[in-house]
């Protein structure tokens, strides 16, 4: 019986991440550590997501707010890029007495991979150089309690399939795997 958890992009690869104070991801980078180490120790097969962030909008670009991809067109490329993923899962799925994946890991905070935290707020148009305006696009970013687009989008998906697989945070995962 091989175990696999499918992790969201990042997670292996954060060079995808945008561009952020290191500081501000130390207790992230502790857990995606906690979380790698189990992986190797337990022999945990990984399924890697596309980043849709990354392959969009590169690595030049700006953070972006969950708000700005809660739109028709960015969320069919979502389903778009998940659509070889899925039908990677149904295939584990149609082998149960070979394969059991274990969860789907997210990354609290993001505007797309985060399941039980995001980030909202009025992050639109040109900032420019107006104070005021800076300070109120920045005094609207605030994390909340709601999954990030691309979350949503494979939750959908996954129940179109009538496929029931967990979505968990990197704390949830280490716990789960720590039983």
């Amino acid at each position: 019986m091989k175990n696999l958890l499918i992790v969201s992009h990042c997670i292996l690869n954060n060079a995808a991440k945008v561009e952020q104070d290191e500081a501000e991801l130390a207790e992230e980078y502790k857990i995606r550590e906690e979380l790698m180490q189990l992986i190797l120790k337990k022999d945990i097969q990984l399924l890697q997501l596309p980043c849709p962030e990354f392959i969009m909008y590169g690595s030049q670009r700006w953070g972006h707010v969950k708000n700005q991809f809660q739109h028709p067109f960015y969320m069919e490329q979502c389903r778009k890029i998940l659509e070889p993923v899925l039908l990677q899962l149904q295939e584990y799925a149609q082998h149960v007495e070979k394969f059991h994946v274990l969860g789907i890991v997210s990354v609290e905070g993001s505007p797309n991979c985060g399941y039980h935290l995001t980030c909202e707020g009025e992050w639109k148009g040109e900032i420019g150089t107006d104070e005021k305006r800076i300070q109120d696009i920045q005094k609207s970013l605030k994390m909340t309690e709601n999954p990030g687009v691309y979350m949503e989008v494979l939750e959908k998906e996954l129940q179109k399939r009538n496929m029931e697989i967990p979505i968990v945070t990197m704390k949830e995962a280490v716990q789960l795997l720590n039983n």
